[in-house]
């Protein structure tokens, strides 16, 4: 008993005291305190008075701000580190979380306040986050399992949490909700400063654009990433306002992450340990199951299938993700892990941009957003098929110098 004592004592000592695990301790309490709400962003905007084509606005300025703020946060990183750049992230959620809490209905003033604070937080937590998990990785060399493990962290820490935000809009009000999740981010600042031992600065050549896209194999995971990131956007803001629209009601957005959450954490878990000759596979299976997914959404209409399509779309997401991301990580640890960390979300953000841009100026923005997203996931399917039997060091000419 004593023997077995110890062995779990010496275990949570090094959990608590390890700069791995204080990292992720560190995310998945960002996770939690993100995820009280975020699925709620876009409704809670309606709720307030907002129109549709002004929530839709909303994020086009939100991804306006967020891709040219990408390369001065890769030389912050570089002069500061990415801990305290995480950090930065972390208390600009904390201002966007202020802003909303007191946010009004035709404040456009404040409505561009709010969306410049996303975009900080989304480049500073994301570029420095992503860097430090791949530096990590690194040392450990366990990149694809350490990718898989990532995912399951986030996934625990927002399985539930949705599902309690829902409880408190409907039986308390959003400022609680907003203040509960403004506490729950401190926290998460506290296993940062408890790490020590910290190398978070790159020490390697910052490589400019031609040299990091020297390959076919590397820029095809950027342009897969773009081209994933229009459907996710369409999942993760117009489906939930979609459903919301729908039903009326708050419990039916919630259960969405609870859903993803739930269908998912075995399913990255044994994904991320999958032989790599099979992840080519699993990305075109993944992208030409989601597609068709999108195609059944616009023709039927069935409460069982839209929350069966949750369900499906969280197992087929997987498929695409882990591969996508080990391939990028992987790369970008032999090259340069911060521009790869930085043009992982750049790619990501400006696929977004043309996205809301398009359906900023649209009326029917659900209908085609999902035609849309059905099409990015059909041409990914068409570049995974390419790509299967093609070379991956198969080099391509670029005409601009570094960016």
């Amino acid at each position: 008993m004593q023997l077995f004592h110890s062995y779990h004592s010496g275990l949570v000592h090094r959990v608590l005291h390890s700069d791995f695990w204080l990292f992720e301790l560190s995310v998945w309490l960002h996770v939690i305190g993100r995820s009280l709400i975020a699925v709620f962003i876009p409704i809670l905007l309606l709720k307030m008075g907002y129109s549709i084509g002004e929530v839709v606005t909303y994020y086009f300025i939100f991804c306006l701000f967020t891709v040219p703020l990408h390369f001065p946060v890769r030389w912050l990183v570089r002069k500061i580190g990415a801990r305290v750049v995480i950090i930065l992230g972390i208390l600009s959620s904390i201002g966007f979380f202020a802003v909303l809490f007191n946010l009004t209905v035709d404040n456009w003033r404040m409505l561009i306040v709010l969306a410049l604070f996303s975009a900080l937080y989304d480049v500073l937590y994301f570029v420095s986050h992503i860097y430090f998990f791949m530096e990590s990785s690194k040392k450990r060399h366990s990149t694809t399992k350490d990718t898989s493990t990532l995912y399951i962290v986030k996934t625990i820490g927002g399985m539930l949490s949705p599902a309690v935000g829902a409880a408190i809009l409907i039986f308390f009000d959003q400022k609680i909700l907003i203040t509960i999740s403004i506490i729950i981010l401190f926290l998460s600042i506290w296993p940062l400063l408890r790490m020590k031992n910290v190398v978070d600065k790159p020490t390697t050549k910052q490589l400019s654009a031609r040299e990091f896209f020297s390959s076919w194999n590397v820029t095809r995971d950027y342009f897969t990433m773009g081209l994933y990131s229009i459907h996710s956007a369409t999942e993760n803001v117009m489906w939930p306002v979609y459903i919301f629209l729908i039903f009326d009601s708050i419990q039916s957005v919630a259960i969405i992450p609870v859903i993803v959450s739930l269908t998912t954490i075995v399913f990255t878990y044994l994904t991320g340990r999958a032989r790599k000759r099979d992840k080519g596979n699993a990305v075109v299976l993944g992208s030409l199951l989601i597609a068709v997914l999108w195609i059944v959404r616009l023709v039927v209409e069935s409460t069982l299938l839209y929350y069966a399509s949750i369900f499906l779309v969280g197992l087929f997401s997987i498929l695409i993700l882990i591969p996508m991301d080990s391939g990028i990580y992987e790369n970008g640890e032999k090259k340069d892990p911060l521009s790869a960390s930085m043009y992982r979300n750049f790619f990501a953000m400006i696929t977004r941009l043309v996205f809301f841009g398009v359906l900023a100026l649209l009326v029917n923005v659900f209908h085609v957003s999902f035609i849309v997203a059905a099409g990015s996931m059909f041409v990914l399917f068409a570049v995974a098929l390419f790509m299967k039997g093609s070379p991956s060091n198969n080099k391509i000419p670029l005409k601009s110098d570094d960016v």
